[in-house]
C-alpha cells in the first residue's frame, strides 16, 4: 500500500470493511429477506475464502468483486423484499442522506434499487467512522422508512458491502455503473430519466 494512503479503519463483520482517509467509498446495502437461501449459501462460500486472503492482494480483489456480482445478479431481479418499488419509501430514503452528509460523509452518487442502494461517499471534515456513520444512518433510515410505510421489523441487512475506489478509473467505473445499474435492470430507459437517484459528480 502506498506511503501517502492512510488506513482509518479497519474491521471484519459478516464481510471485510476497509476505510481509507481521502478516498471515496462505494456502498451497497440491501433490504432484509432481499436474497433466497441458495444464493445466500453460494456468497457465504466466497466470504468464507475471503477470511484467509490478504486484503492487499489481487486475490482479494476478485473474490471481492466475485461476492459482489453474485448477490447483484439476483438482487437485480427485484425479488424478495423489495420496498423501493413505493415511491413514499424511496422518499424517505433519499431523505435520509441528508443526515448522512449530517455526519460528515458526502455522497456524490447514489440509486435506490427496489431491494438494495448503491452509493459513493467520502469522508468530509471531522465525520464520523465509515461504520458508525453507516450504522446510523440504516436505523435513522429504516425507522423513517418503516414509519411511512405503516410497518415495523427488521428493514435493512445486518451488514453491508463497501469498497474504497483505488483511482479515477475505478471511481469513473464505478459512477457508470450505479447510474446505469436501474437501466441495466430494465427500472429506465436511461439513467438521467431514473428519478430515484442523486446524481452531484461530473460524468
Amino acid at each position: 500500500m502506498p506511503s501517502f494512503m492512510k488506513t482509518n479503519d479497519r474491521w471484519r463483520s459478516r464481510l471485510p470493511h476497509w476505510e481509507v482517509d481521502g478516498h471515496w467509498h462505494f456502498v451497497t446495502i440491501r433490504c432484509h429477506g432481499s436474497l433466497p437461501l441458495p444464493i445466500r449459501n453460494k456468497i457465504q462460500e466466497i466470504y468464507d475464502s475471503l477470511q484467509n486472503v490478504e486484503a492487499h492482494s489481487d486475490e482479494f480483489s476478485k473474490l471481492q468483486r466475485q461476492y459482489f456480482m453474485t448477490a447483484e445478479k439476483y438482487l437485480d431481479r427485484g425479488e424478495g423484499f423489495a420496498p423501493f418499488k413505493d415511491a413514499v419509501a424511496c422518499e424517505a430514503c433519499l431523505e435520509a442522506f441528508s443526515f448522512l452528509d449530517s455526519e460528515g460523509w458526502h455522497s456524490g452518487e447514489v440509486v435506490l434499487m427496489p431491494n438494495h442502494i448503491h452509493f459513493l461517499s467520502i469522508r468530509v471534515r471531522d465525520g464520523l467512522p465509515l461504520r458508525e456513520a453507516l450504522s446510523r444512518f440504516k436505523g435513522r433510515s429504516a425507522r423513517g422508512i418503516n414509519r411511512r410505510l405503516g410497518r415495523s421489523g427488521r428493514f435493512w441487512q445486518q451488514d453491508w458491502f463497501d469498497r474504497w475506489m483505488r483511482d479515477e478509473a475505478e471511481l469513473a467505473r464505478t459512477v457508470r455503473y450505479i447510474r446505469n445499474n436501474p437501466v441495466a435492470a430494465g427500472l429506465a430507459r436511461d439513467w438521467k430519466s431514473y428519478r430515484w437517484r442523486i446524481s452531484r459528480l461530473n460524468p
